[in-house]
């Protein structure tokens, strides 16, 4: 089937994955500029917020449900995209997010307000050369000064290996029939069978054999719109700062926390040779040179002016930090680029503890009776360490939670009408953290569930045998039931004594 004239390379066939992707949400982009000794817009404020590339709309629309006081608007240019989006923000009764059907090179003329944020995410790498062009027009013309963008894109010189590879398979799914499934599978078995026969490119870039036997085990679906479009252009971080500077843009830090601690992510001799680099960018480019980054996720400011030591203190004590997954689970150990990391539990779990009763400001932090025995400077470092290991955020204010609440709980409860519409399970908003925190298939079907916690695990069964869903023991569906009994009732306990403290901590539910 040919691609229509109106997809500019880009795959349109099929509808791009349900992703969410919490680094968008406007509270993560504002610990960024925390992180990067920028003044942090009020959290209080109401703002305007851009998603460009917004897909179906399933980060676009809980962000907007989580945080009423912003206006929302996802944009797309595929209609079965935002025909999606525009249902989901219907359904789950979010009045402030709004869905535009509409090229890049269009929403520069659009009427429309001044920007606060504006995110990206699998657009860059994956559009022309003149769509990118018109993004920053968009942004010199809408951008706010002191306005933030996130902006994700495929990274050299991590994907130097991959890029050949990429063309072997859009080269082979362009001369075949069929399906754009049914191509990306052709594509990638015949690529196997010929690096199977020796050919010396595989052998000589061992990077791009092993992503080719990663792929194997991907969605199609996602597979198409990562590797299947006519652009696919991996970029420098250099390039991308120098590209954006038109817009009047200057680079703030990493939407990934932990990349923004060089201890966690250089080696100390990389770290040393760096401190002497006095351009930013270069500096930056470096660092992707010493890891073989292959992916960046970049926050951007316009104009924001640094904040002064006083300042960025003052900010840190007033703000809010949440947990980010059930006490129990909370990780003192993490895998990092460097390998993996041990966090002192003296010094980390008092943090852990303390936000496990709830929400807190550094300062409230500092007088819990959990952390007596930490100065402040413990206490920051415990909880910047905890974030870059995914356990704790920055939350929003305790003041407009009550307003946030209402709108998340009627998102929330859309959700929870239809668990079985969610097999892989979903993310559902929290009024606490401004974010997205993740629900299981179980986990939706025990808050759906009002039957209280006596035979919860039998009606989970029921409910799993009526919608035809299965569930998987070592990468193997179960298909014995006293085995799938053994299993539900064990998580089943598991999300009474973790998950359900953990979801009411964060708002999610009563």
């Amino acid at each position: 089937m040919p691609e229509p004239a109106w997809a500019e390379g880009y795959v349109v066939d099929i509808g791009y994955t349900h992703g969410y992707y919490r680094e968008l949400a406007p509270s993560a982009l504002r610990f960024v500029t925390l992180l990067g000794g920028v003044r942090s817009p009020d959290p209080a404020a109401p703002f305007v917020y851009y998603e460009l590339g917004c897909g179906n709309g399933h980060s676009t629309a809980l962000h907007a449900a989580a945080n009423p006081s912003g206006n929302f608007y996802g944009v797309d240019f595929n209609p079965m995209h935002i025909h999606h989006a525009r249902r989901l923000a219907q359904y789950g009764g979010i009045g402030n997010a709004h869905f535009l059907e509409t090229s890049f090179a269009e929403l520069v003329e659009a009427d429309l307000p001044e920007a606060d944020m504006v995110v990206m995410h699998g657009v860059h790498s994956w559009i022309s050369r003149e769509n990118r062009a018109h993004i920053v027009e968009f942004l010199r013309r809408r951008l706010k000064p002191g306005g933030l963008v996130h902006v994700s894109y495929n990274c050299l010189p991590g994907l130097a290996q991959v890029a050949p590879l990429q063309r072997l398979l859009m080269e082979h799914a362009h001369l075949s029939g069929g399906a754009l499934p049914e191509r990306v599978r052709g594509a990638l078995d015949f690529a196997r069978r010929f690096e199977q026969t020796g050919a010396h490119y595989f052998a000589a870039n061992p990077l791009a054999k092993a992503r080719l036997a990663h792929l194997g085990g991907q969605d199609p679906t996602y597979l198409a719109h990562e590797y299947f479009n006519a652009n696919w252009s991996p970029s420098y971080h250099a390039d991308v700062a120098r590209e954006l500077a038109a817009a009047k843009l200057s680079y703030v830090g990493s939407a990934v926390i932990m990349d923004n601690f060089d201890q966690f992510v250089l080696k100390p001799e990389v770290t040393e040779m760096l401190a002497g680099i006095g351009d930013r960018t270069l500096a930056e480019t470096l660092r992707d040179y010493a890891r073989n980054q292959v992916f960046r996720r970049d926050v951007f400011a316009r104009g924001a002016p640094r904040a002064d030591a006083a300042e960025l203190e003052a900010t840190l004590s007033g703000t809010c930090f949440a947990l980010l997954r059930p006490r129990p689970l909370c990780r003192l150990t993490g895998k990092t680029p460097l390998g993996e990391v041990t966090l002192r539990t003296e010094a980390y779990a008092p943090v852990l503890d303390a936000l496990a009763r709830a929400p807190m400001t550094l300062a409230e932090l500092l007088s819990a009776p959990e952390t007596a025995a930490l100065d402040r400077v413990h206490t920051r470092q415990a909880v910047f360490g905890l974030a870059a290991l995914g356990n704790l955020a920055v939350a929003l204010p305790a003041a407009g939670e009550a307003e946030r609440r209402a709108a998340t709980d009627r998102y929330n409860a859309a959700i929870l009408a239809r668990p079985a519409a969610h097999p892989g399970g979903t993310m559902l908003a929290s009024p606490v953290l401004g974010c997205g925190v993740p629900a299981s298939l179980i986990d939706l079907l025990l808050l759906a569930d009002t039957g209280g916690e006596d035979g919860a695990a039998e009606r989970v069964m029921d409910a799993l045998a009526a919608g035809g869903h299965k569930l998987q023991k070592d990468g193997k569906a179960l298909e014995d039931r006293d085995e799938l009994r053994i299993l539900v009732e064990a998580r089943t306990r598991s999300f009474h004594a973790a998950q359900l403290p953990f979801l009411r901590l964060a708002g999610v539910t009563g």
